[in-house]
């Protein structure tokens, strides 16, 4: 069971997530039109990104995200002139009479993270920052047009040209040769790709695909919203994205031993609702991003394999928090910051807030729980979002006051 636990905090474990603080004002960004040309011998990229943005127009200066990549140009029509400070990249813009700016950005770089090249691959992990200029807030929801230039011999996976608006970490990409198995669910076209394993395996470690997707939308209330989405176990990270996911390749080997090895499955497709569209409002409530996929998880599996599968995998959860406590570092699952997220932070939103539901569903049992969470799920579904906003849904759901469960186990 911990084997399943380390495997599903890998990516933030490799990975940390450091978010630099804000100099100037972040615009509210509507869409991206990138191409990008990544060189996977020499591990690096060109590329060139048009934003498209609203700020107020007594705004001066605005920030994006632009971590180490090298800036070759900023132009657009409201463009004073530009520079890079602290991973970010700083435009001063003219008087101008609308709220409505472009501006368009040349850049190169060797990432470090956030874009991974290994044994022919290139794959994209969380950090969109790495590898094209943006917006990072979780909050900041934009439409995605990206155009990846690689050798006719290569497969491109990603999850560009969707109209669907989505935070800046979810987009991405996969770059390699796959192999690739397909079916059809709820009319959702389901694609499974590897560069490690054949169709036919393919189909036997994502044969609960279709279940789960029809399981988190019956909790949800919500019909998953993209045409697609697709699967891809190659490389050595996990990272949910808009319509797109990465699983590590060895997780393969997990599933074609023991079928009821779903959890990850499940972890990244609950992320297609908890977290791409209803996104924490910023990363102090990054809890409601992983504590609810890590928690939908186990509920699939209390569907599927029965209530003992579902009590094992939250005694595994508990055991997690139980010896960051022991530690001395617990904290409250709303953060005062995530700027330099420990470990024991990571376990806590992962672990912890699964752990927290699941005493939620205790407390108010299983049809109010579930009614609640279907309350909160349709009514934010493409917003960004507060715990203060779950809790409020929650007691309406339940006509109840869950006050001193939430100063006890989430503030």
């Amino acid at each position: 069971m911990i084997r399943r636990l380390i495997f599903v905090g890998l990516l933030l474990a490799q990975s940390p997530l450091v978010f630099p603080q804000d100099l100037s004002f972040k615009p509210d960004v509507q869409e991206y039109k990138a191409r990008i040309v990544p060189d996977l011998e020499n591990k690096s990229l060109e590329g060139i990104v048009t934003i498209y943005f609203l700020v107020p127009r007594d705004v001066q200066r605005v920030t994006f995200n632009s971590s180490r990549l090298n800036i070759s140009s900023v132009n657009g029509q409201y463009v004073k002139s530009h520079h890079q400070e602290n991973d970010q990249l700083i435009i001063e813009l003219s008087n101008r009479i609308t709220d409505h700016i472009q501006v368009n950005i040349g850049y190169s770089g060797t990432p470090k993270r956030g874009l991974i090249f290994e044994r022919g691959l290139a794959y994209t992990v969380f950090a969109t920052d790495h590898w094209m200029i943006c917006n990072m807030d979780p909050s900041d929801k934009a439409r995605l047009s990206l155009e990846i230039i690689v050798p006719d011999t290569l497969d491109v996976i990603t999850n560009s040209s969707q109209e669907q608006q989505a935070p800046a970490y979810t987009f991405g990409f996969a770059i390699g040769s796959f192999d690739k198995h397909s079916e059809v669910a709820s009319e959702v076209i389901l694609n499974y790709y590897s560069d490690q394993y054949s169709q036919k395996q393919l189909a036997t470690v994502f044969k609960e695909t279709p279940e789960i997707l029809a399981f988190l939308e019956q909790k949800s209330g919500v019909s998953y919203n993209l045409e697609s989405y697709s699967q891809v176990l190659s490389g050595d990270y996990y990272q949910e994205m808009a319509g797109l996911s990465m699983i590590k390749d060895s997780y393969g080997e997990l599933v074609l031993a023991d079928s009821t090895e779903t959890n990850l499955i499940t972890h990244e497709l609950a992320h297609q609702w908890w977290g791409n569209q209803i996104t924490c409002e910023s990363w102090s409530h990054f809890w409601l991003n992983e504590g609810f996929a890590t928690f939908l998880s186990a509920a699939y599996n209390e569907l599927r394999f029965g209530k003992k599968k579902y009590r094992t995998d939250i005694e595994a959860y508990y055991n997690v928090y139980k010896k960051v406590k022991a530690k001395g570092t617990d904290k409250p699952l709303v953060f005062e910051d995530w700027d330099n997220p420990s470990k024991d932070d990571r376990h806590l939103v992962y672990f912890k807030g699964a752990y927290v539901l699941h005493l939620l569903k205790e407390k108010l049992g299983d049809d109010l729980f579930w009614k609640g969470i279907k309350l909160y799920s349709q009514e934010n579904f493409g917003k960004s979002v507060t715990t203060e906003v779950f809790q409020e849904a929650m007691e309406r759901a339940s006509n109840q006051s869950l006050i001193a469960f939430f100063e006890e186990w989430v503030y």
